[in-house]
Parts: C-alpha cells; structure tokens; sequence
C-alpha cells in the first residue's frame, strides 16, 4: 500500500521540517536549488533512509545463560534503545545533517558503518559494545534474564552503563 502525504502540511523527521508548499514558494535561487536536490518529499525520503533501524532478529549467537538465539516478542525496547543511541550517535559524529551516500570510500558513510557495527548481535563486546547480548549482560545485574521484558526505564538505565 502506498502512502500518501499532504503537501498542505509538513512532514516533521526529527526535528527536521520538510513542507512543499514552503520550497516552492522561496525565491527563484531557492527554488533552483530545490529542484536540483530533489522534491521535499524525496529530501524526507533520503533523511528518514539515514536513519539507523533495529529491529528483532534471530540466529544470532546464543545469549550468555541461555540457550535463546532471538529477541522476537522480548526484545523491542531493547532495539528502540539502540535506535536512540544510533542516531544520538550519529549526530554526534556526522551532525544532523549528514545523509547516507552508500560509498565505500566516503569517510562520513565509513563512520556510518562504524557506527552500524557497534551494534551488531556479536558477543564480543571490544567489536559490538553495544550490543543486544552486552544490554542482556548488564540487564542481568539488574535482575533480569534473558528473555524478560524491559520497559523504558529499565532500557534507559542499561544504556547510561
């Protein structure tokens, strides 16, 4: 199903407005420069695939005390935590403009990948600190086991450590 957006009201991605109606009636240096980057809606596009998206995995390495190999209906807080430190992440390295080009030699979109690998379902903490298996490890100290469910709170107080 296609989605379809208004062009009488703005999109809002973060803090960043994309508004048709107001890029098309900026000055002509404006609009210039608008047609030559793209529509707002293909600007929205580009900003919203930059972002950093987790979601449920499975088959990956067991988690330690358990013979578990998924976070499938346990671990969506957790990966909504890692989202929010991603792009806190990336902002903090690449501002909040920055754009995925998808180069393999564009020092901005290594960073990226840096940034991607960080997270990845590997229980080497040196590689992957933040990754589910490190948060099932802490989230042990606070008495949890793997497979329980984390509310917020208990995500944000994973991630301060």
């Amino acid at each position: 199903m296609k989605t379809r957006f208004s062009y009488e009201s703005p999109i809002c991605l973060l803090g960043q407005f994309y508004h048709k109606k107001l890029m098309d009636s900026h000055s002509d240096q404006s609009r210039d420069d608008t047609q030559s980057k793209g529509s707002a809606i293909d600007k929205f596009k580009h900003d919203f695939y930059s972002r950093i998206w987790f979601t449920y995995r499975r088959e990956f390495p067991k988690l330690s005390n358990s013979s578990l190999t998924t976070d499938c209906g346990w671990g969506c807080m957790l990966r909504s935590g890692q989202m929010v430190l991603a792009q806190a992440l990336l902002t903090h390295y690449l501002g909040r403009q920055w754009r995925w080009k998808g180069s393999k030699s564009d020092k901005e979109d290594m960073i990226h990948r840096m940034i991607v690998k960080w997270f990845a379902d590997d229980p080497n903490v040196s590689c992957s600190p933040f990754t589910v298996h490190q948060l099932v490890k802490l989230g042990e100290d606070m008495g949890k086991k793997p497979g329980d469910w984390y509310g917020p709170a208990s995500v944000a107080h994973l991630l301060k450590y």
